[in-house]
């Protein structure tokens, strides 16, 4: 793109987050609601009268709900009502260390008992007759997850994008850097009372854009970091060592045991992805080729959502067109 396509598409974000995602983002209904382990959880929702099918989204990590905006807004354009959770530990949802930049979690199953605890208080409630999961990244593990447990789920279909069933390590086999973290884990246990970064990583610190893993689109990513500028308690850095041993350890179960998921699922994939395993993503496909999709953007970076123009297109196609199929038809008298 040249300077002068790049300006264009800045001012297109800021202008559509001004005249259209931010109203609709103010309108939505914002509360709390404790976990089992008394934290409490931020969520947003959006509950439009008279329609069948609500859209619950599960954010990926570092991620807060106003991110999902726009998607927010295209969703209630396409005639959904949408609920959105900030994971334990990051967005406005409360954070467990004393450090609030650290992205912790002992249990990758406490987030799944959170959704759990989501739907019944929160999304259940507002009895549409069919539910349907848009997940990201962590988000899609969580999610995985929670299926896993929960074989009564009420959901018809979800699509995962950019799912972190493995994370990218470049040439080196991410599960042979495990024995170190599990030593490094046992040496904090003996020092120090909470966990520590995992190493070269630390607080909060925006990337220039020309080092970001996460968007080709200059406009979005600016946008993505005016955001955690204008409310720095939704910041979050990297992650500790209990989050990625919890990591592994899911990742593991929804490869050994992900089979016995029978949701239809279309996986989104980025095919410049820096951040998660594509290689993880089609063995997982792989196992229920009957019930899952997998589709590939070329040349896409991590954050399908907020990629360049052409890109995030056909995501919103890909994802509208697959929702369509599993959207139920009996329109409810209430929201």
């Amino acid at each position: 793109m040249t300077a002068s396509d790049n300006t264009a598409t800045d001012n297109l974000v800021q202008q559509s987050w001004q005249r259209l995602w931010q109203p609709l983002w103010q309108q939505m209904h914002h509360g709390n609601l404790a976990n089992q382990r008394g934290l409490q959880l931020h969520y947003s929702h959006y509950r439009q009268p008279g329609i069948s099918t609500a859209v619950v989204i599960s954010s990926g990590r570092i991620e807060m709900a106003v991110k999902y905006s726009e998607v927010i807004f295209e969703l209630v354009q396409a005639g959904y009502s949408v609920y959105i959770l900030d994971h334990q530990g990051q967005g406005s949802s409360q954070r467990e260390l004393s450090n609030p930049h650290k992205g912790h979690i002992s249990n990758f199953d406490h987030y799944s008992d959170d959704w759990q605890r989501f739907m019944q208080h929160v999304v259940l409630p507002g009895q549409h007759q069919g539910y349907l999961a848009l997940c990201h990244s962590m988000g899609s593990a969580i999610f995985g997850n929670y299926l896993l447990q929960t074989p009564d789920h009420p959901f018809s279909a979800a699509v995962l994008c950019s799912p972190m069933l493995g994370i990218y390590s470049g040439p080196v086999p991410f599960a042979a850097a495990m024995p170190l973290v599990r030593a490094l884990r046992w040496l904090n246990l003996q020092l120090a009372t909470q966990s520590w970064y995992l190493p070269g990583q630390g607080n909060y610190r925006p990337e220039p854009f020309h080092r970001n893993r996460l968007t080709s689109c200059p406009a979005h990513y600016q946008w993505l970091l005016s955001l955690y500028q204008a409310e720095p308690a939704l910041q979050l850095g990297g992650v500790t060592l209990d989050w990625l041993l919890a990591a592994h350890q899911v990742m593991q179960r929804l490869a050994s045991s992900g089979h016995s998921i029978e949701l239809p699922l279309l996986v989104l994939q980025a095919g410049a992805d820096r951040v998660v395993d594509n290689k993880a993503q089609q063995r997982f496909v792989a196992q229920r080729p009957e019930l899952r999709e997998l589709r590939t953007l070329v040349g896409a970076k991590h954050e399908l959502l907020l990629e360049n123009t052409p890109i995030r297109q056909q995501v919103m196609h890909w994802i509208l067109a697959f929702f369509a199929r599993y959207t139920a038809t009996d329109k409810v008298s209430g929201g």
